[in-house]
């Protein structure tokens, strides 16, 4: 049982994605770029949850997409991002994402009641529709907000550390640089 002899690839081929790879990297990082910014003037919001009070829709450490919401189409059942109306307060301002369990548009003032899924009894507050900053989670993808808990300063981070890495890499396998493992 003779195994089969191995093809080699086509220098050609293999010269040709390699130029195709370094031509399109930047490409692609520049259109995710604009597309972030653009996300973001249209109210677009993207947000760590950073406790486990909407799991399991929303655990802890997942990256949840927002969309502006007007007060008015705020239905039960909506799982919102918002700021706490005083005296209650949120450790960095940070705003909650909590399910709506009650929506009340009677005497003018309409209002909303949220709770986290994990949690047992709904939040204390009431929060006022009339004028809010709401965003509508669309998306959750689990893990991905990690690196954006701590911040715009983490997430700076982590995006510097992961280009220094792939400069590295990329470094590491061009040919006669000299870094290049001796194994």
């Amino acid at each position: 049982s003779r195994r089969p002899a191995r093809r080699r690839a086509d220098p050609g081929m293999s010269a040709a994605r390699t130029r195709l790879g370094r031509a399109l990297g930047p490409v692609l990082l520049a259109a995710a770029g604009v597309a972030v910014v653009g996300a973001g003037i249209c109210g677009v919001r993207f947000m760590p949850v950073l406790t486990g009070s909407m799991a399991p829709s929303a655990p802890a450490g997942s990256l949840v997409l927002t969309v502006p919401v007007a007060g008015e189409d705020v239905v039960e059942g909506d799982v919102l991002a918002f700021r706490p109306p005083a005296p209650y307060e949120v450790v960095g301002d940070r705003p909650v994402l909590h399910r709506v369990v009650e929506v009340d548009a009677g005497a003018g003032r309409p209002w909303m009641a949220t709770q986290g899924d994990a949690n047992p009894q709904a939040d204390p507050w009431r929060v006022s529709l009339h004028g809010a900053d709401l965003g509508r989670a669309v998306l959750v993808v689990p893990h991905a907000g990690r690196p954006l808990a701590g911040g715009p300063w983490s997430a700076a981070a982590f995006v510097c550390g992961g280009a220094a890495l792939a400069a590295g890499v990329r470094a590491a396998r061009r040919p006669g640089c000299g870094c290049s493992p001796s194994w």
